[in-house]
């Protein structure tokens, strides 16, 4: 193997020594000078181009809306020499024309450019020895029209699915919670939330912050137009609470024994707040109301209260027995 190696080496070497270096560095100065003439021919000559200019608009007041969909793009066909074609490709690929819209809702800049003072607008990007042949498109209208705004509460439309072993710490937020709305008095008057568009987020494992757009509206503009939504997340385990069980709308005339007087709710709390919880955030109730026409029987208990940040399993026992006495 070695020798073989030894023997390719060796024969790689006698190529180039065999090669005439002076005949080819000659050649190649020859087409490197010859490039030159070329490149000076071309840059003389005179070549047609279309040039993209960006159109930028500033200072736009969220309460108008253009009648005409805007360009944002003009396309300008020029001739020049091939120098100008190859500066204007380098250096002014991203120059675009500013439209202040601000100066057109004041009344200082014409709502209707075309013509010359379009095609004035337009050599302001252009080099002096550059020719304007054409330009697309020749006449731009920047009519608008005046929109009525109302403010609207955010509502998340999408679903959030926990991986196993986690649960919602908290309520999912949005911020901000409300926005502006601007439209014609008739779209206004049929919104009353603004909703954000459906998403399902899957396996989510912890805390979570994230941008969500508002779902858009034909005729409507949100402004934001996006929130960022807050998704509290912990891991949980599992705990049993033990609370009292009362009795409500009970007459001033009777007393009630309930058996047994405690009930045992199993929870599943987060591991931030494991230590936390305690009976004073549950409530355990039974109605007399549902009870009035039975002298002694056994009845559900209902968990009336409890943290919003916890979920809760059906009491232990989930029924009582009850006697009612008169005082």
């Amino acid at each position: 193997m070695s020798d073989t190696r030894d023997k390719i080496l060796q024969e790689v070497r006698s190529f180039f020594k065999r090669i005439s270096w002076k005949k080819i560095l000659t050649f190649l100065f020859f087409v490197l000078l010859s490039s030159i003439f070329w490149m000076m021919q071309v840059y003389r000559q005179k070549f047609e181009s279309t040039l993209t200019i960006p159109v930028k608009y500033v200072n736009v007041p969220d309460s108008i809306v253009f009648e005409n969909e805007l360009p944002d793009d003009v396309y300008v066909r020029i001739k020049d020499d091939g120098a100008a074609l190859f500066r204007y490709y380098f250096t002014r690929r991203k120059d675009s024309l500013v439209v202040d819209v601000r100066d057109i809702v004041k009344g200082t800049q014409e709502k209707v450019i075309q013509g010359r003072n379009f095609e004035q607008l337009i050599r302001g990007k252009l080099f002096v020895t550059s020719e304007l042949i054409s330009y697309s498109p020749t006449r731009v209208s920047y009519a608008y029209a005046v929109l009525r705004q109302k403010k609207l509460p955010v509502i998340y439309d999408g679903y959030v699915n926990l991986a196993p072993g986690y649960l919602l710490d908290g309520e999912l937020t949005v911020k901000p919670d409300s926005v502006i709305v601007y439209g014609s008095k008739a779209a206004l008057d049929t919104l009353f939330y603004a909703h954000t568009v459906n998403d399902t987020l899957t396996n989510v494992t912890n805390d979570k912050k994230m941008l969500v757009a508002i779902r858009s509206i034909k005729g409507v503009k949100f402004i934001p137009s996006t929130v960022e939504l807050s998704i509290p997340v912990d891991e949980f385990n599992e705990k049993e609470i033990e609370v009292p069980v009362t009795c409500v709308n009970l007459p001033e005339n009777l007393n009630i024994r309930i058996f047994p007087s405690s009930v045992k709710i199993p929870i599943f709390v987060g591991l931030k707040r494991f230590n936390e919880i305690t009976s004073d955030g549950f409530q355990v109730t039974i109605d007399y109301n549902d009870i009035k026409e039975f002298k002694d029987a056994s009845v559900p208990v209902r968990i009336t209260k409890s943290p919003d940040y916890i979920q809760t399993k059906i009491p232990v026992p989930s029924e009582v027995e009850f006697v009612l006495e008169q005082k």
